[in-house]
């Protein structure tokens, strides 16, 4: 037959179709079904010969898609009957004819194809298929069931035949994290529920993973069912959840998304220019400021622990920063203040923020810059003036910092300051220093002797040294607005838009990595003491007497 040159355009970009989208796909469909290579390799072929007669013979095809799709289920059909067929042994007794195994075949086929297209659909088409067609139902018992009109009860059923036809056509492509879930570690500003929210939200994969395909755009129940492969009722279930904890929100017509700060767990890039931009300028300044002061932070009011230098040094880095980092973020950066944060259901003023990492992710190796970045702090416990800073030497996980019960930093305090002898102290007492042992806050020297092992400075101190931290704010303030210029740029296209009002607040705790960058200048130029097992959790740990 003579080809025309439309026909011969037409043919072409079916050619294009079939081989740059759908050959993988098909290939993907076999496997699924055949679960062997090489009958996935045959079936695949038979297939794609089917497709390629059919575009030969110069008819129109409509609906490429569907048409794929229709030629895959009919191959099956088809592969399913012949291998029965070509089996060497049948239970004639049981079985009353071979006609008959052909059609529960391809019945249980289509129903499985039914069952799977029904349990994506939202709860309002689900359940008027399920009582329509599954429990016989009228449009009017449907009606007084769901408390709709009759109207919207055929309005429904329709929506949901065109979605199950549609599906019945084609292969429905499943996202990503259906065998691919990312992590999201969550974290939060502001005083947590009563059960821990929003932390104790995603403790669950399908959470987790909920938020993050619904970060950067709404999207339907059908749309997040596709993308982690799980059937609406499941989804619909932890959906309302995360509406009802208000880490999600309902968007348009039947549409969630995401509504809190989601940031990549790490960004290699952002802390390489931030140190090349800012290092060694903002150290080499830092230190000679310690430097110049160091017999005053090294005299007995302001060293309670008789530290060395270089471990004191640990404590003054720290200390020095976050106070001009803490004057910066207010007078420059938009702060969220705890007045304007929002109380939630369960308790509590917060404003949730999450941290993505991704499947394959893994950290860098420990000699890299890059590996020192993370940080966990400054975290606080504000009833009991102190502080702690957790990086890559005293190991990131500040939680160690949280589980020490209340009244064990009063209790050392006392200690330190001579208020309170170790030896004449009350039951309840021994127990509350029980755990600062165990937590080493104190570490045993001698018999029944045990010395300060945390950084401790009393009020007037402390104000002596903000004072100095601040004459040398002007300078770090340079340089810490030329690195939040970098974070701005570099997390900016992150954020979607309804949220890019908390971007300063959440992205200016990036700048916490000058610590970070400080410290591990200083590491590298020995001028810090090595940590140990006694005292690495607590290296930059200080404790402010009230």
């Amino acid at each position: 037959m003579q080809t025309t040159c439309c026909e011969e355009l037409r043919m072409n970009e079916y050619y294009t179709l079939l081989e740059n989208e759908y050959l993988a796909k098909i290939i993907g469909f076999c496997y699924m079904k055949t679960n062997s290579n090489h009958e996935a390799e045959d079936l695949s072929s038979d297939i794609t010969l089917q497709i390629v007669k059919y575009i030969n013979s110069g008819k129109e095809i409509g609906n490429f898609n569907a048409f794929v799709w229709k030629v895959c289920n009919n191959v099956l059909c088809k592969y399913l009957r012949d291998k029965k067929r070509g089996g060497t042994f049948y239970m004639t007794e049981l079985i009353p004819s071979a006609d008959d195994i052909e059609s529960e075949f391809i019945i249980k086929e289509q129903n499985n194809r039914l069952y799977e297209e029904i349990s994506l659909l939202s709860q309002k088409y689900r359940d008027t298929i399920v009582l329509h067609y599954f429990e016989g139902k009228s449009c009017e018992e449907i009606s007084l069931r769901l408390n709709k009109s009759v109207g919207t009860i055929k309005w429904w059923l329709s929506e949901a035949r065109n979605f199950i036809k549609e599906g019945m056509n084609m292969m429905r492509e499943y996202g990503e994290k259906s065998y691919r879930p990312d992590t999201l570690a969550m974290s939060c500003q502001g005083q947590y529920g009563a059960d821990f929210e929003p932390m104790t939200c995603v403790k669950r994969k399908s959470t987790q993973n909920i938020l993050l395909a619904a970060y950067k755009e709404p999207l339907s129940i059908e749309e997040l069912c596709l993308e982690l492969g799980i059937s609406a009722p499941y989804i619909e279930d932890e959906v309302n959840y995360l509406v009802e904890n208000q880490l999600m929100k309902e968007v348009g017509k039947d549409k969630y998304q995401t509504d809190f700060v989601i940031l990549p767990s790490y960004n290699i890039g952002v802390p390489e220019e931030v140190y090349n931009t800012c290092f060694p300028g903002y150290f080499n300044e830092l230190i000679a400021l310690l430097e110049a002061n160091k017999s005053l932070l090294m005299s007995k009011k302001f060293n309670t622990a008789n530290f060395t230098w270089e471990r004191l040094l640990w404590v003054y880095i720290h200390m020095i920063t976050d106070l001009n980092l803490s004057k910066f973020k207010c007078e420059q950066c938009n702060i969220i203040t705890y007045g304007d944060t929002p109380e939630r259901p369960n308790g509590g003023k917060w404003i949730a923020l999450g941290y993505k990492r991704e499947y394959n992710y893994t950290r860098p190796k420990s000699e890299n810059l890059e590996a020192y970045i993370p940080y966990d702090g400054p975290v606080h416990k504000s009833a009991e003036c102190v502080q702690g800073f957790f990086h890559n030497w005293s190991g990131l996980d500040s939680t160690v910092f949280f589980q020490i019960r209340e009244g064990v930093f009063a209790l050392c305090s006392d200690i330190i300051e001579g208020k309170q002898d170790m030896k004449n102290i009350n039951e309840n007492e021994k127990y509350l220093f029980s755990i600062a042992i165990e937590k080493k806050l104190f570490i045993k020297t001698g018999d029944n002797f045990y010395n300060q092992n945390y950084y401790y400075i009393g009020e007037s101190e402390f104000e002596q040294i903000r004072e100095l931290a601040y004459g040398f704010y002007d300078t770090a303030a340079n340089y810490f607005s030329k690195a939040f210029d970098i974070v701005l740029r570099v997390y900016k296209e992150d954020i979607p838009k309804h949220l890019q009002w908390q971007m300063s607040n959440f992205l200016s705790n990036h700048l916490n990595g000058f610590i970070t960058c400080s410290l591990y200048e200083a590491v590298n130029k020995n001028l810090l003491s090595p940590p140990d097992v006694n005292n690495k959790k607590w290296l930059s740990l200080f404790a402010v007497g009230i």
